[in-house]
């Protein structure tokens, strides 16, 4: 399971809206109403919203959100931008940045004063063209997940830091009777995020920029990590039913003890307490010997301001914005999401046993996510990503031809 729909899952149909005011009644008479439109539930946010009205109590904000996945949220923001329904502050997923700033409902926050404690990493994430459109204050990396018991049984204490050192870990696990790892089905290829993002740090530019601007091509980026990919299915270390495998599938079989290694991070912290695992976080294993650890991830998606409000509404937003930066504002987003914030100036609460995995990736804005540096169809090609590759883990394709049809499934794209 992803960490949307572990951390920041919403129920039902994605169509839906779900408007829920923060407070009602005669109460807000009087007071400035700021609506928020965000990809989780109220609950979520509601430890942010009482703080801020707390704070502020002229503004009362009126909540909404959307049911369904993160994409269905995607979906919903586009029909109410093109309905002139948008919300006065709302979350921007970084796939959805170029679309929002072309529409012209995003306002550009480069030189608003709360923007002065976000990171460089995380303004790059939200920046077109040199200016800033989103305010991202938390970020998440995906990591390895290793059971420290059955690790041990071959001679290992944590994750091996090259792919092909992992593979012969891998091995061992099988050798002894043991499940070395395993992806879900809409999360396969895990690693290859992680090799494109210091291949892109190398180059000075990210590679899937590249095959945006038609300078390079999926077949020619992602070929050669595919078939490096494909290695783990093809030595027999990692079963061709991954095709089918579900997130909670393999949450199970890793909290039965079963499964060495999974692709994980921060969310699934409180399922394997539950399960009393003997549990550790480690690194993504990179290509080659001492290349700089990339793990896929990104700034979570940011607040935005909508380009078209002004008056009492802009003032609120500007100030609920403000407040998100805050000591105040920041513990309680934290508390509340269960997301860990990287704003200079706050010290956020990590768990022991991910700290040094925060540090490695999250703290050094070392994450990368792929879809973010696409301008078309971005949902859709990296839906397209895990198709392909359950098509090279059945033996269906090779992992060069999945490289080749995504360059196929980007032209049909607008």
């Amino acid at each position: 399971m992803n960490r949307w729909t572990k951390a920041l899952a919403v129920v039902a149909a994605a169509s839906m809206l779900v408007p829920l005011s923060a407070c009602g009644g005669d109460s807000d008479a009087g007071k400035t109403k700021l609506s928020f439109f965000a990809n989780n539930t109220q609950t979520t946010y509601q430890k942010v919203i009482d703080e801020f009205e707390k704070q502020n109590p002229d503004i009362v904000i009126d909540f909404s959100t959307t049911t369904g996945a993160q994409s269905g949220y995607q979906q919903t923001l586009q029909t109410r931008v093109s309905g002139g329904q948008l919300a006065d502050v709302y979350m921007v997923p970084p796939e959805a940045l170029s679309d929002l700033v072309k529409s012209g409902m995003v306002k550009d926050l480069t030189d608003e004063p709360f923007m002065e404690k976000i990171g460089e990493s995380n303004k790059n994430a939200y920046s077109v063209d040199g200016k800033v459109y989103g305010m991202a204050i938390s970020a998440y990396a995906t990591v390895m997940a290793y059971n420290k018991d059955l690790l041990a049984q071959v001679g290992y204490d944590e994750i091996p830091a090259t792919w092909d050192e992992f593979l012969d870990m891998c091995q061992k696990l099988q050798d002894a009777g043991i499940t070395p790892y395993l992806e879900a089905k809409d999360r396969l290829g895990v690693p290859v995020e992680s090799w494109l993002g210091y291949d892109s740090a190398q180059a000075g530019e990210s590679l899937d920029a590249k095959i945006d601007d038609g300078s390079a091509t999926f077949e020619e980026v992602y070929g050669p990590y595919f078939e490096e990919w494909y290695k783990i299915i093809d030595e027999g270390l990692m079963s061709s039913d991954v095709a089918g495998i579900s997130p909670d599938q393999t949450l199970s079989e890793f909290t039965s003890g079963r499964l060495a290694v999974m692709p994980s991070g921060p969310w699934y912290i409180a399922d394997y307490e539950n399960a009393k695992l003997n549990y550790g976080f480690g690194m993504i294993p990179m290509l080659n010997e001492g290349d700089t650890p990339y793990a896929p991830g990104y700034p979570d998606p940011a607040f935005g301001i909508n380009a078209k409000i002004s008056g009492k509404e802009l003032e609120a937003a500007e100030k609920f914005l403000t407040f998100l930066t805050s000591e105040e504002g920041l513990k309680a987003y934290q508390e509340g999401t269960g997301l860990i914030p990287n704003v200079e100036g706050y010290t956020a609460s990590v768990d022991e046993a991910y700290q040094s995995d925060y540090d490695l990736y999250i703290a050094t804005g070392n994450v990368y996510l792929n879809s973010a540096h696409w301008t078309k169809g971005a949902t859709a090609l990296r839906n397209e990503i895990y198709t392909q590759l359950q098509q090279v883990a059945t033996g269906s394709i090779t992992p060069t031809e999945a490289a080749a049809n995504l360059d196929t499934k980007f032209e049909t794209l607008s």
